[in-house]
């Protein structure tokens, strides 16, 4: 619109921090595409390290993209600390509260958009490797930090199944609290019926 020039002129000379997270992945390379973060696991997973014959994996570049679905750069520094998955159990009819520690330490002030991913490792249809169910942003001063929490139910694990009807199952879940969809600080939690 006509106010672009002075938004992009505020951002580049340091009067708002950027905050804006991609929408989609960014591939590596062409023979990658197409690339998205919640793609399906493929069974036979790559390792870190060397490539191993019969292992699903890009010839000539990592299996992970260049910029990440969520991805986003700011003026502060922002680190991840202390993930809380509560009891670490999930009953039927409740709610878990997971939660990490945000700090800027960053001499600018900076939104920070944190996201949660979770896996669905035993359901009885594949799942995505990550799946985004909660965002939340927060401001930080420079030294500042904020405790960023998230409350899981039931009804945040569904999908759809065979039935084509959405449906819960119980089971272990990983959980990530990361600023994009290749990074975070991971943990695990099980849901009981």
């Amino acid at each position: 619109g006509s106010e672009a020039g002075p938004a992009i002129a505020d951002i580049v000379f340091g009067r708002r921090g950027p905050s804006g997270r991609l929408p989609v992945s960014f591939p590596r390379e062409s023979g990658q595409v197409p690339f998205y973060y919640d793609h399906k696991p493929t069974g036979r997973p790559a390792p870190d390290g060397a490539p191993q014959p019969y292992k699903a994996r890009y010839r000539t570049s990592p299996n992970a993209a260049r910029f990440a679905f969520g991805h986003g750069l700011t003026y502060g520094r922002i680190a991840y600390t202390g993930l809380d998955t509560g009891s670490g159990r999930l009953a039927w009819d409740g709610a878990i509260t997971v939660s990490a520690n945000i700090a800027n330490h960053g001499p600018r002030a900076a939104d920070e958009v944190v996201q949660l991913y979770i896996r669905d490792r035993s359901a009885s249809i594949t799942q995505p490797v990550r799946r985004l169910i909660g965002v939340r942003r927060h401001h930080l001063e420079p030294g500042g930090s904020v405790r960023a929490s998230f409350v899981i139910r039931r009804q945040d694990l569904m999908f759809i199944g065979a039935d084509n009807i959405p449906v819960v199952e119980p089971g272990l879940f990983d959980i990530w609290i990361a600023a994009s969809a290749d990074t975070g600080l991971a943990g695990r939690f099980e849901l009981r019926a």
